[in-house]
Order: structure tokens, then sequence, then C-alpha cells
């Protein structure tokens, strides 16, 4: 009887072991499968992210182009408007800008007097 009673004991433990390594496979297929699931899912979250971000970056300089286009179209007719309405001040102060800029842009050692001094 001792000896039956061993070889169901062994017997039991084998088929629990054999269970658990089934539950085992069974375990690891599943996770398996859930990390590719996830692999997935991150991928598309980070491409969604990162799809956002881009558009909106797209969208603010678009909105900062426009002010800036809108601001040197008035900016133009503001000045076009000083120009018809007093062209001799116009003259006189693009005269001076170009004097000035000039003077700045040459070679000091070479010329030492404003160029106005000249005249």
């Amino acid at each position: 009887m001792d000896k039956a009673a061993g070889n169901g004991f062994k017997d039991d433990r084998y088929e629990a072991v054999k269970q658990d390594v089934k539950n085992l496979k069974t375990d690891s297929a599943a996770l398996a499968s859930d990390s590719v699931a996830l692999a997935d899912d991150l991928h598309t979250k980070a491409g969604d992210a990162i799809n956002g971000s881009l558009r909106r970056i797209e969208d603010s300089l678009s909105d900062i182009w426009n002010s800036i286009s809108r601001t040197g179209t008035e900016s133009y007719q503001v000045v076009e408007r000083n120009v018809e309405e007093r062209p001799l001040t116009s003259i006189f102060a693009a005269f001076a800008a170009g004097c000035a800029l000039g003077w700045f842009m040459l070679d000091r050692k070479r010329l030492a007097v404003p160029p106005w001094a000249i005249f």
C-alpha cells in the first residue's frame, strides 16, 4: 500500500506541475499579446500627440505670418499716405536716413567727416 500511495502522490505532483506549466504557457502567451497591444497603443498615442503638436505649431506659425503680413501692409499704407500728404518732408526724411546710413556704413578712417559736412 505504501508503494501505491507513494505513486499516487508522485502522480498528483506531476499533474500539478504539468498544470502549472500549462498555466505558465497560457499566461506568457497572454502577456505577449498584451505587450504587443500596449506597444501598438503607445505608438498610436505618441503619433497622435506628435501630429497634434505639429498642427498647433503650424497654426501658430500661420497666425504669426498673417500678423506680420498684415502689419507690413498697414505700415506700407501709412507710409504711402504720409508720402502723398507731405511729399517734401518725405523726400527730406529719406535723404537724411540715406545720409545717416551711408555715414555709418562707410569706413570712418577713410572719411573722418560726416557726409553732410561736405556740402
